[in-house]
């Protein structure tokens, strides 16, 4: 659908069965918005008695939320994956070897044979066997292949990537990264962590038009899920063309229909100061968000920094991140204005960033700092968070894949602490939800329902996984619209319908706060400031 301008020239009644504002409103049935921006709320009747010239936009029939902000996604690299071969659904390394070279062959002949072949989503515990690169050379053995691991905390890579990167048995383990090897001590081409970039540097950088095409074909793909607004983080392995540059030339084109809070890697964090960038920067479509740093690996992988061994005896992960050196970049950060948000998944990772955010001398007053995923924490610091001022920036749809992995991994007594919504909600902790793209899908129902039955797609286990842990719908929607806008630093009523809030709302086809059928409702409508962006 193609919007001409993205506030409404009249004032407008949009109707429906229910509106849930996420404020003290509670539910109507209907919103006056008037300039992009919700003037009133209530009954239809009454609004129509108030505003008896203004447009009537009927949803009836469907139930309207605030539009759903993404609270991490990894925005651009997700918009090139979309073209990428997806391996999520493989059973087997040689499965995913196959269609990789499938999708070598449907490439255009323009493609030069030297071409790199790209992937993600396969899953190492979905496979009886390790991945190698003679299982890839076996069907793509003349170009370079890099294929990112469901969790992209690994990357797969066949003997060629292997040579253009100059990777052999010779070449040491990177800071950060581990070249995996065989008994002869060759690599195998499996480069965990920081690894990866070896292989992934020697990739061409796409053009900044091509990023921006891919950026359209994504947001689109947003709308139809009711999402509004995205968190967006940096690349992991696709670091270039810069995001802000990608989004910022949408913005210029008149494209943009996302609000977008951007943060930076910590590399860029010295050009920002220079800059005199500041968090909260900018204005209502881009802001300037926080340094993003990782202190460990993932679950997955076994990467994850734990206080104690692995259950299998395998070892305790991996720190990324000195604490010294992190305890300096906060402190630098915050002297200028610059909020941090923290990558801890292990609960040793996640006691690090506890202490060192929740220092109140490197409070930022723009935006509260903030963990990423945060999945096991000891249960002795489930409130923690709250009474730091630390946001947990968390992504629900992880526990559909992760929950026998953390029971098998970190054991039963750990995994009380993983995930642990309902604990976290309770102490007072703002929840901020998204989806980790590409990672897992964008598909916000699946973090909504995660969240709220704590099952897998299977619908096992049968009662939720530690149930305890649950929360209730209107919670989780509450993570997905009121949470993002806590975590980005806006006040009410940012992220809600209540008056004075921005206009964007979702229409969907069951009520999220209510229905069984989360994972089956649909998005038939998404506004941004009243302007329709998706119908259907």
């Amino acid at each position: 659908m193609t919007v001409a301008a993205m506030e409404p020239a009249h004032d407008m009644i949009v109707v429906a069965d229910h509106v849930h504002t996420c404020s003290d409103a509670g539910t109507v049935d209907a919103l006056l918005v008037q300039g992009g921006t919700v003037a009133a709320v209530g009954a239809h009747v009454a609004l129509r008695a108030a505003a008896p010239h203004a447009r009537t936009l009927d949803l009836r029939g469907s139930t309207i939320t605030p539009g759903l902000t993404d609270a991490h996604a990894h925005l651009t690299e997700w918009a090139f994956a979309r073209r990428e071969v997806d391996l999520s659904a493989a059973p087997s390394p040689a499965a995913a070897g196959a269609q990789v070279a499938r999708h070598a062959a449907a490439l255009s002949d323009a493609h030069a044979s030297g071409e790199w072949i790209r992937g993600r989503g396969w899953n190492p515990h979905a496979w009886e066997t390790h991945p190698h690169r003679a299982m890839l050379d076996a069907y793509v053995p003349d170009r370079p292949v890099a294929l990112q691991s469901h969790d992209m905390h690994a990357l797969w890579a066949n003997s060629a990537a292997l040579r253009v990167a100059g990777i052999d048995a010779g070449t040491p383990d990177p800071d950060g990264g581990t070249i995996v090897r065989d008994a002869t001590g060759e690599p195998t081409g499996l480069l965990l962590e920081w690894a990866g970039r070896m292989v992934t540097q020697h990739i061409a950088v796409p053009t900044l038009a091509d990023a921006a095409a891919a950026m359209r074909e994504a947001q689109a793909e947003l709308h139809t899920f009711g999402i509004t607004g995205v968190h967006s983080f940096p690349g992991i392995h696709l670091t270039d063309p810069d995001p802000l540059s990608v989004l910022q030339t949408l913005r210029d084109a008149g494209e943009l229909r996302l609000r977008i809070l951007q943060h930076m890697a910590l590399d860029d964090l010295d050009d920002a100061i220079a800059a005199g960038v500041s968090s909260g920067d900018r204005d209502d479509w881009i802001r300037a968000g926080a340094v993003k740093m990782f202190l460990d690996g993932a679950l997955g992988s076994r990467t994850a920094w734990m206080r104690e061994p692995y259950e299998d005896g395998s070892g305790c992960g991996m720190r990324t991140m000195d604490p010294d050196h992190f305890r300096a970049v906060v402190r630098r950060a915050a002297d200028h204005g610059i909020a941090c948000t923290v990558h801890a998944i292990g609960d040793a990772a996640v006691c690090m960033a506890l202490d060192v955010l929740g220092d109140p001398a490197v409070r930022v007053n723009a935006m509260p700092h903030r963990i990423e995923h945060l999945q096991c924490c000891p249960v002795e610091r489930l409130g923690d968070a709250a009474r730091l001022g630390i946001v947990c920036s968390m992504q629900p749809s992880h526990l559909m894949t992760d929950w026998t992995i953390a029971d098998r991994h970190w054991g039963e007594h750990r995994s009380r602490g993983t995930y642990a919504f309902g604990s976290l909600l309770r102490s007072g902790t703002i929840l901020a939800f998204g989806s980790d793209v590409p990672v897992e899908p964008v598909d916000p129902r699946r973090g909504l329902a995660a969240a709220v039955h704590r099952q897998d797609l299977t619908g096992a286990p049968s009662d939720g996984w530690h149930p305890a842990q649950r929360i209730a719908p209107a919670d989780a929607l509450w993570g997905y619209t009121v949470g993002p806008a806590r975590a980005a630093g806006l006040a009410s009523p940012a992220g809600s319908l209540a008056p004075g809030a921005v206009a964007d709302f979702a229409a969907w086809d069951h009520d999220p706060c209510t229905t069984d059928m989360i994972l089956d409702m649909r998005c038939t409508a998404t506004a941004l400031a009243g302007v329709l962006v998706h119908a259907s």
